[in-house]
């Protein structure tokens, strides 16, 4: 019986993939926040980097930070201006809708933040 429970649990425990960060999908980006403005119709936050890393050459955009579907690491400061963030982004993601009249309209964004973290 204990011979049992002991391949049971050796079968439970090694039958299912551990969930790691690295398995998160995304690009790797890093930048200075410059500002950010809330999405207000989409309760998401639209962050403008100087400078934003996406490859070699540094550019300036903004990238959306989603507290649904976002992994935060260290400091927890998103888009606090003068930090320096770094984490994965999905490319080309529309998610920040703010007011504009009677309706919503899209903020454009570079994509979508799945992981980040700061640094003060």
């Amino acid at each position: 019986m204990k011979r049992f429970i002991l391949v049971l649990f050796a079968v439970v425990t090694l039958g299912f993939p551990i969930a790691t960060f690295a398995q998160v999908p995304g690009s790797p980006f890093g930048g200075f926040v410059n500002f950010s403005i809330p999405c207000t119709c989409s309760g998401t936050l639209w962050v403008y980097f100087t400078p934003l890393y996406l490859s070699n050459v540094p550019i300036t955009g903004p990238l959306v930070y989603s507290p649904f579907s976002t992994i935060l690491f260290a400091q927890y400061a998103i888009g606090v201006p003068s930090t320096w963030e770094l984490g994965g982004y999905i490319p080309g993601v529309q998610a920040c809708w703010i007011v504009c009249g009677p309706a919503c309209c899209p903020l454009p964004s570079l994509g979508l933040m799945t992981k980040v973290g700061t640094g003060l």
